[in-house]
Order: structure tokens, then sequence, then C-alpha cells
């Protein structure tokens, strides 16, 4: 049971940094939080399949986000410097959330074509 507790204390620790001293990660929470919200206020009611659709999307921008801002914070630390590869590591990592908020997006359209 300890061993339980500490595997899991070290990811929780990290999603409280990220909430705490990312500036990114907690806006995705916020922002996109409270459009979530809004969409199961608007949608209600919603099918088990549409809110699992809308998790999901939610929780691929917070993990997206989590890993492009461990990646970011990982090259600086390593590569201070400007640098053409690091660069477009992070733009891919920044891609990433891109992709994942675009798909919460097409989520949301399906619900209102669906709804219309």
């Amino acid at each position: 049971m300890k061993k339980a507790i500490t595997r899991y204390s070290h990811p929780i620790r990290g999603i409280v940094y990220a909430l705490q001293q990312d500036r990114s990660y907690r806006s995705q929470v916020y922002l996109i939080g409270a459009v979530v919200a809004a969409a199961f206020v608007y949608f209600d009611p919603l099918t088990y399949s549409e809110v699992l659709f809308i998790l999901l999307a939610y929780a691929l921008i917070l993990i997206t986000e989590l890993q492009n801002s461990a990646l970011e914070a990982a090259l600086d630390k390593i590569h201070p410097e400007r640098h053409e590869a690091i660069g477009r590591s992070k733009d891919m990592a920044a891609g990433a959330v891109l992709t994942a908020g675009v798909f919460l997006l097409l989520v949301i359209a399906v619900l209102v074509l669906n709804r219309i």
C-alpha cells in the first residue's frame, strides 16, 4: 500500500506544480473547463457517449498541455540557447495541444449540428 501511495504521489505532485507554476496549464484548466461546463449546461441532456466524448477531448487537452510544458521545461534547462531543432520540437508539442483543442471543437460542433 505504501508503494502505491508513493507511486501516485509523484504524478499528483506534478499536476499540483503545473496548476501552481504553469500559466498555460492553469489557463487550459480554467478556460477549457468553462467551455466544457457550458457545453454540459447548453446541451443538457447529454447522452453517456456525448459526455464521454466531451470529457475525453478535455482530458486530451490537459494531457498534451502537461507534456508540452514538461518538454519545454526540460529543453530550456538542457539547452537554454536558441536552437532550430529544439524550437521545432517545442512547436510540435504545441501542435499536439492545438490538435487536442481542435478535437474538442469538433466534438462541440457535432453536438451543435446534432441538435439543429
